[in-house]
């Protein structure tokens, strides 16, 4: 009798050894996923002009597919999320849980590093309370860098304005609030930054709205990593972005994303005929 109890004893802590040793297994998967895949040559960062009217070429972009247990995103990023339309991308978030995120988001980033220069972006935001979608620059320790960062993000529950944000070796002094005169949902428009050693200025289909010098607040210095993405937050975050009651499949539209070296004269977004048509549109 008591050799079986033992035995039974032995066997259910074995069980619950290899248990945990598979959940460890799981968890350290989806948390280094993005370390072990992700391509992180830093390239030559020169000027680019990719519109997605001609193709979405995945040697030019890196698609995120992985997740992590995070307190603060709520989505994890999910490729078949990023679609092609032959015109565009879109970066769709849903409701489908993903490992220990209750939601699936999507995110590209651009493979290689830029720094100074113009960065611009034709694209129509995501609507809905709770949705984040963005156009960003951004490096960190991942890379053996600080954590900089330049910021274009649309809150679904207010898409007549964005938010401009600096990180500087992970330190910001809070977003800039841009009101728009259009639904930035409704149709795409060329949205730009221009990122020089002592200013970040950004544009709306052309046209300055908004500043920053480093008389303001400080201005990155680390070449970053181009990126979009779709996501929603924790609980903490729906004083920010809204709580999530987005639409199932709320997308965020990209059709050109275009970066010009800090001087240099090549084409940009705004160059094509699209951009064009949009910068010379009557504005209410």
């Amino acid at each position: 009798m008591a050799e079986t109890r033992f035995r039974n004893i032995f066997t259910k802590s074995i069980a619950i050894v290899l248990a945990l040793l598979v959940a460890m297994i799981i968890v350290a998967h989806f948390w280094f996923r993005a370390s072990s895949t992700m391509v992180v040559d830093r390239g030559d960062g020169k000027s680019f002009n990719l519109s997605f009217a001609d193709s979405f070429d995945e040697e030019d972009w890196f698609i995120s597919d992985f997740t992590f247990p995070s307190t603060f995103y709520r989505a994890g990023w999910v490729k078949d999320n990023v679609q092609y339309h032959a015109s565009s991308i879109s970066l769709e978030i849903n409701r489908k849980p993903i490992a220990h995120q209750p939601f699936s988001g999507a995110e590209v980033q651009k493979t290689g590093f830029y720094g100074y220069g113009r960065f611009e972006v034709i694209m129509q935001a995501a609507p809905g309370s709770g949705v984040v979608s963005s156009f960003f620059t951004h490096t960190d320790a991942n890379f053996d860098d600080p954590h900089d960062e330049i910021d274009i993000e649309f809150l679904g529950n207010d898409t007549r304005r964005f938010q401009a944000n600096l990180f500087v070796n992970g330190k910001t002094k809070g977003p800039i609030l841009i009101d728009l005169p259009f639904d930035a949902a409704d149709e795409p428009h060329v949205y730009a930054f221009d990122w020089r050693p002592d200013s970040v200025t950004w544009f709306v289909d052309g046209k300055l709205v908004k500043m920053i010098s480093a008389a303001d607040r400080p201005i990155p210095q680390s070449p970053g990593r181009l990126m979009m993405n779709i996501w929603t937050g924790s609980e903490d975050q729906y004083a920010w972005h809204g709580p999530p009651e987005f639409a199932d499949g709320a997308r965020a539209i990209y059709y050109c994303v275009s970066f010009q070296a800090l001087g240099d004269t090549s084409s940009q977004c705004s160059d094509s005929e699209a951009g064009m048509a949009i910068r010379k549109a009557p504005r209410t």
